[in-house]
C-alpha cells in the first residue's frame, strides 16, 4: 500500500506536469517541514521567492515578455528540487536506496581523482604484462581488489546521485567515451546512470545516455546507453518535452529507428522467459534426461551401466535414444537462435550466491580476475571451462558468475569422463562465432538478459521502476516517439506481436498506430480481428479493403476467403479461393480449400472435378481424401465414399472427425449397426465426452443429415443407441 508520504512526492511531480506551480510549492513546503531531516530546504525557499516575485510582478499589471522563460526556470528547477528531495527521502526508507547509500559514502572523491583513478587502472594492468612470478599473482589480485571497491562504491554513488547539471553530464559522458578507461567501468557507469535515470528522470543524465549511445565506439557500451535511455522512459514522472525533443534528435540519425524496434522485440523475447522455460520443462528436458547415460546420487554424478541384453532385444533402441535426444536438444537451440532466453529457469535458482548480495554485481560484464570469484577460479586452475564460458558460451555475464559459482561447488563430485569433458573445447556445446558475438543484436539480449534477471530476482527489485513490467515494457508507444519515423515500425511489430499471440502488446501498439487507410494498417487489423479477437465478419470488413487498394494482393485474397468462410458466408469464400487458383493454379493449398468451400456450400458436383484431379496428383494426401470422402458422401455416391473413409481410418493420420463423418455415411446407406460403432469410437476417442456424447454434433450437422433423410426421430434414437 502506497503510503502518504509516497503519494505526497508523487502529487508534486503530477502538479509540475500539470504547470500548476502553486500547488506544486504548497505541496513540497508541506512535505519538508513535515521531514525536516531531509536537506534542499535552501533551494526550495528560493524557488519559492522567484514565484512570489512572478506573481507579484503579473499582479502589479507588468507585461513581461520574458515571463515564460521565467515560468519554466522555476518549473525546472521545483522538478530538480523534487527529485532530490525523493531521492533524499528514499535513502531513509528504502533498503535498496539505504545500502546502496551506505557503500556510496566511502567515495568522497572529486572528479578529476575518478578520472585518475580510472585511467592509471588501465596502466597498471598493462605493467602486471611485464611482471614476473613471484609476486605477479599477489599483485594483480591487489589491484583488481582495490579497483573492484572503488567501482562499487562509485556505482552506488551515481545510481543514487541527485540531479546532474552540465558539467557533471560532460564529465561522465566524455569520461565513458574515453579510450583510456577500462570498457568493463565504461559499462559499469553506463548503468549505474541507467538506474539512476529510471528512479527519478533527470534531463542531463538522459542526455548523457543518448550521446553516448550515438557517439561511442565500443559497441557493448553503445547498447547498455541505448537500453539506457530507453528504460529510463520507464520513469513515473519527467519533464515530457524536453525528453521529446532529445529523443526525435537521435532519431534523425541513420539505424536508430530499426534498433529501437528490434530492441522492443527483444524486450517481448525476455518477458517470455518463464513461459519459455515451462516449453522446456516440459516437452524437451523429459526426453533429454530419459535418454542421457547419468544418473545423480548423493554421491555425485555417475555414469549408468549399459544394460548388456538391449542390443539383443532392440539392438537399435541406443540409436533412437540418441536421437531423440538430439532432436530435443535441436528445439532448444532452434528456440534460442528465435530469441528465446532458454537459459533463464536454470540460471535463475543460481542467484543466491554472496555475488549477487551487491546490486553492481548484477550489472558487471564477466571478468575472471573479479575478487568476489577469485577463490573459485583458484579451485578451477587446469580446466579451460572459465576461458570457454567467456569466450564462447552463449550466455549473459550474470549467467556466466552464476555458472562459474555453482560448478566450482559440484566439479570435485563429477566423474571422471565428464571432468575430461570439461577440458574439452566443445564443454559448452555449440560454441558462439566472435562475429555473432560482436554483433549488436546479440550484444543487445545479452545485456536485456542481464537486467530482466536483476529486475526479476533481486530481492529489492520491488523498489525500483521495473521497465519489464506490462506498464513499461512496451517502450515504442511513449509520446515521446509521437512524430518520428517510429510510426513507420508499427506495422512490422503488429505483426510480430500477433505472432506471439501477445495480445496486450498488440493492442497497445494498434492503440498508437493511427494510419488505418494503408495496406499494412488493414493488414495488421484483419489478422486481429481474425486470429485474436476471433470476429471474422470484422475482418472480412478490413481485408476488403485492403483488396481494394491492392486487388492483385493474393495474401489479401487468401485471408479475406479464409475471412469469409469462419463467417459462414462459403459461397463468397468459394468464389475468392476460385480467383486465387486462377492466378495460381498450381497452389494446392488453394485449390483444396476451394473444394472445402464449394462442399460447405453444398455444391458438391463443382468440387469433385478438381478434387478427382488432386487425388490423382496427391495420391496418399490424406487431407484430400477427407474432403473427397465428404464431397462423394454429400452427392450420394456412398459406396465411394466409404471407400475413401476407410482409406481414411486405415491411416495414421485419422483425425477424431474422421469416425463421425464415416459413421454418418454407414448411416446413410442403412448400415445401422456399423455407423453406432463408429459413433462409438468417435465419441471415445475425444477427451470432452458427455453424458449422451454425440446429441451437440447431430445437432450441428442436422441440416446435412436432413439432406439424407435423417429426421428428429431418427437423430434421437441414434443417439439413444450410441449412448447405451
Amino acid at each position: 500500500m502506497e503510503s502518504n508520504e509516497s503519494k505526497q512526492l508523487k502529487d508534486i511531480f503530477i502538479y509540475i506536469g500539470q504547470q500548476k506551480l502553486g500547488r506544486a510549492i504548497r505541496e513540497a513546503r508541506s512535505f519538508v517541514n513535515g521531514h525536516q531531516m531531509l536537506v534542499y530546504k535552501g533551494e526550495l525557499e528560493r524557488v519559492e521567492e522567484d514565484y512570489r516575485l512572478m506573481l507579484d510582478y503579473m499582479k502589479r499589471g507588468f507585461n513581461d515578455p520574458k515571463r515564460d522563460d521565467v515560468f519554466n526556470n522555476i518549473a525546472d528547477r521545483l522538478y530538480k528540487f523534487a527529485c532530490n528531495l525523493r531521492t533524499a527521502y528514499r535513502k531513509r526508507t528504502d533498503a535498496f536506496f539505504t545500502e546502496m547509500s551506505q557503500k556510496a559514502t566511502n567515495l568522497t572523491v572529486s572528479k578529476e581523482n575518478i578520472r585518475t583513478t580510472l585511467e592509471n587502472f588501465v596502466a597498471d594492468t598493462a605493467m602486471l604484462s611485464l611482471e614476473t612470478e613471484p609476486g605477479k599473482s599477489e599483485k594483480s589480485k591487489l589491484l583488481y581488489r582495490n579497483h573492484n571497491d572503488f567501482m562499487q562504491s562509485l556505482f552506488c554513488n551515481i545510481a543514487i546521485s541527485d540531479s546532474w547539471n552540465g558539467h557533471d553530464k560532460d564529465f561522465f559522458e566524455n569520461l565513458i567515451l574515453s579510450p583510456t578507461i577500462d570498457t568493463i567501468d565504461a559499462q559499469m557507469l553506463v548503468s549505474a546512470i541507467t538506474l539512476a535515470t529510471m528512479n527519478c528522470m533527470d534531463d542531463n543524465k538522459f542526455g548523457a545516455l543518448i550521446d553516448i549511445y550515438l557517439k561511442s565506439a565500443d559497441e557493448k557500451v553503445r547498447q547498455k546507453a541505448l537500453i539506457g535511455w530507453v528504460f529510463a522512459l520507464s520513469c513515473d514522472a519527467r519533464q515530457a518535452e524536453k525528453a521529446r525533443l532529445r529523443v526525435a534528435e537521435a532519431m534523425k540519425h541513420p539505424g536508430v529507428t530499426a534498433e529501437l524496434a528490434d530492441l522492443q522485440k527483444q524486450i517481448i523475447f525476455c518477458m517470455n522467459a518463464e513461459q519459455d522455460t515451462d516449453t522446456i520443462q516440459r516437452d524437451i528436458m523429459p526426453d533429454l534426461i530419459k535418454n542421457n547415460n547419468l544418473k545423480i546420487t548423493r554421491f555425485g554424478i555417475q555414469e549408468k551401466e549399459d544394460d548388456p541384453m538391449q542390443d539383443v532385444f532392440d539392438p537399435e533402441a541406443s540409436d533412437r535414444a540418441m536421437e531423440k535426444m538430439e532432436e530435443s536438444f535441436q528445439k532448444m537451440m532452434n528456440m534460442q537462435k528465435a530469441g528465446s532466453d532458454i537459459y533463464f529457469g536454470g540460471f535463475s535458482q543460481m542467484k543466491r550466491f554472496p555475488f549477487f548480495y551487491k546490486a553492481a554485481n548484477w550489472f558487471c560484464p564477466f571478468y575472471i580476475e573479479h575478487p568476489d570469484i577469485s577463490a573459485t577460479v583458484e579451485k578451477m586452475k587446469g580446466t579451460p571451462l572459465i576461458t570457454n564460458i567467456l569466450e564462447n558460451g552463449p550466455f549473459c555475464d550474470s549467467d556466466k558468475y552464476s555458472f562459474t559459482l555453482a560448478v566450482s561447488s559440484v566439479i570435485a563430485h563429477l566423474p571422471d569422463n565428464m571432468k575430461e569433458m570439461l577440458n574439452t573445447n566443445e564443454a559448452m556445446g555449440p560454441a558462439m562465432s566472435i562475429e555473432e558475438q560482436n554483433s549488436p543484436a546479440y550484444i543487445r539480449r545479452m545485456i536485456l538478459q542481464d537486467m530482466y534477471r536483476f529486475f526479476r530476482l533481486y530481492p529489492q527489485r520491488g523498489q525500483m521502476t521495473n521497465p519489464f513490467s506490462k506498464e513499461h515494457s512496451i517502450f515504442v508507444t511513449d509520446k515521446v516517439f509521437e512524430g518520428t519515423d517510429m510510426a513507420g515500425m508499427y506495422a512490422d511489430l503488429c505483426y510480430f506481436m500477433l505472432k506471439r499471440k501477445n495480445k496486450p502488446a498488440l493492442e497497445a501498439i494498434m492503440a498508437a498506430y493511427d494510419d488505418k487507410t494503408s495496406p499494412k494498417s488493414q493488414f495488421v487489423h484483419g489478422l486481429y480481428y481474425l486470429d485474436i479477437k476471433n470476429k471474422p465478419e470484422e475482418a472480412a470488413r478490413w481485408f476488403d479493403a485492403l483488396k481494394k487498394l491492392e486487388p492483385d494482393n493474393r495474401r489479401a485474397t487468401s485471408l479475406l476467403a479464409r475471412s469469409k468462410f469462419e463467417c459462414g458466408d462459403y459461397a463468397s469464400a468459394a468464389a475468392y479461393y476460385n480467383e486465387l487458383l486462377q492466378s495460381t493454379p498450381d497452389n494446392s493449398t488453394a485449390a483444396l480449400n476451394y473444394c472445402v468451400a464449394l462442399s460447405k456450400a453444398k455444391k458438391y458436383d463443382e468440387a469433385l472435378n478438381t478434387l478427382y484431379k488432386l487425388d490423382i496428383e496427391h495420391p496418399d494426401s490424406m487431407p484430400v481424401i477427407r474432403v473427397l470422402a465428404w464431397t462423394l458422401m454429400g452427392v450420394g455416391k456412398y459406396e465411394q465414399a466409404e471407400k475413401a473413409y476407410n482409406r481414411l481410418l486405415n491411416s495414421e493420420e485419422t483425425e477424431n472427425g474422421d469416425w463421425l463423418n464415416a459413421g454418418y455415411c454407414q448411416w446413410f446407406m442403412g448400415n445401422t449397426n456399423e455407423a453406432v460403432r463408429l459413433f462409438k469410437t468417435f465419441t471415445k476417442s475425444r477427451s470432452n465426452t458427455k453424458a449422451y456424447g454425440i446429441d451437440d454434433d447431430f445437432a450441428n450437422d442436422a441440416d446435412i443429415l436432413a439432406d439424407h433423410g435423417i429426421n428428429a426421430i431418427d437423430i434421437q434414437l441414434m443417439a439413444d443407441l450410441v449412448a447405451e
